[in-house]
């Protein structure tokens, strides 16, 4: 399949998986789906892991709903949404046993996933929600984006919701806040590049975050934060490529070492210069900021990688969110196995 052929696949999943959902929900679940690991049974969507305690992850799922795992992916319980497809999971980094789920609709949990509110009742495009941000600086603001091409926000934990009027796009594939100016919001578009919100004024003053990207589609976003050896970094991931934004360069297509459609993005944060991006059957790394790509690790190579967390406290280990349910790597990436497998 060449690019432009996964590219369209991308872009008819979220009808395909809406049919699906409707399909699963009704049927019987087999005894065994009841853990994401397993081969074949639970397709992961999501991924999120607990700052405070990274033996503690929560898998986002089609038609399964959320599940859990305590002790770094051996043993996985189902934690609550049952029937719904969870594209985008976040955890309040305040109060980390607070969760938020979007999907079919938006939902909080603020005791670990043992119980959920549905949040937006009076928001119907947010019924189609596939990306959610939390602002690191202040929690109780989150930004939703919607398969409608449309981003609400809310600054009280979502109770309430606003839209983000002044936006014209495609799908919102992915949202990122910028951890050293909070105002400023990102938003990777089908299409449409990556767009740039950096004032307080209800959404109303949009514009390219610079330029390069037109009619690209990008499927996730991750920052850098600057160092002393190097500025912020904005990373976008899409187009058989990933892309590298400062604010002295603009915009750099780097290919060099990538192959096929880049769905998901996630930076080492104890070594910002770490990135790695993933797509269909494979992950890459990068130790140079960006510039140059390896693919690493083996155990994936019929699998799509929608999702890339990483262990704070341990980097060398990262979990895949998977067709296949989720992987975990121990050894920066470098062999995977499923994750509800034996350590």
């Amino acid at each position: 399949m060449t690019t432009t052929d996964t590219t369209r696949v991308r872009r008819l999943w979220p009808a395909v998986l809406m049919i699906l959902t409707g399909l699963w929900a009704a049927a019987p679940v087999p005894a065994r789906a009841a853990e994401p690991g397993n081969r074949g049974n639970v397709i992961a969507l999501s991924l999120a892991i607990d700052p405070s305690d990274p033996a503690t992850l929560y898998a986002g799922t089609l038609g399964r709903g959320v599940f859990s795992s305590r002790d770094g992916g051996s043993v996985w319980s189902r934690t609550g949404l049952a029937g719904a497809s969870v594209y985008a999971l976040v955890i309040d980094p305040a109060s980390p046993a607070t969760l938020y789920a979007g999907g079919s609709g938006i939902f909080k949990s603020r005791d670990s996933g043992a119980s959920w509110t549905a949040l937006a009742a009076g928001q119907p495009e947010l019924r189609a929600t596939v990306a959610l941000v939390i602002d690191p600086s202040s929690p109780a603001t989150l930004y939703a984006g919607t398969s409608y091409g449309s981003i609400f926000r809310t600054t009280d934990g979502g109770a309430t919701w606003a839209s983000l009027a002044g936006l014209k796009a495609h799908r919102i594939n992915a949202l990122a806040v910028d951890p050293a100016s909070p105002a400023t919001l990102y938003a990777g578009i089908d299409r449409g590049g990556v767009l740039k919100l950096s004032s307080a004024d209800g959404g109303l003053h949009w514009a390219a975050a610079g330029t390069g990207l037109s009619g690209v589609t990008v499927n996730a976003l991750a920052i850098a934060p600057p160092t002393a050896a190097a500025p912020a970094t904005l990373y976008a991931g899409g187009d058989g490529a990933v892309f590298k934004h400062t604010a002295s360069e603009g915009w750099t297509a780097v290919t060099s070492g990538l192959t096929g459609v880049i769905n998901a993005l996630t930076i080492d944060a104890a070594h910002p210069g770490t990135l790695y991006a993933a797509g269909k059957g494979a992950v890459f790394r990068s130790t140079d900021r960006g510039t140059t790509w390896a693919e690493v690790g083996t155990g994936l190579s019929i699998s799509l990688v929608n999702a890339l967390v990483i262990d704070t406290r341990g980097p060398s280990r990262l979990y895949a969110g998977t067709f296949r349910g989720v992987f975990k790597a121990t050894d920066g990436g470098a062999k995977w196995q499923q994750a509800s497998a034996p350590n």
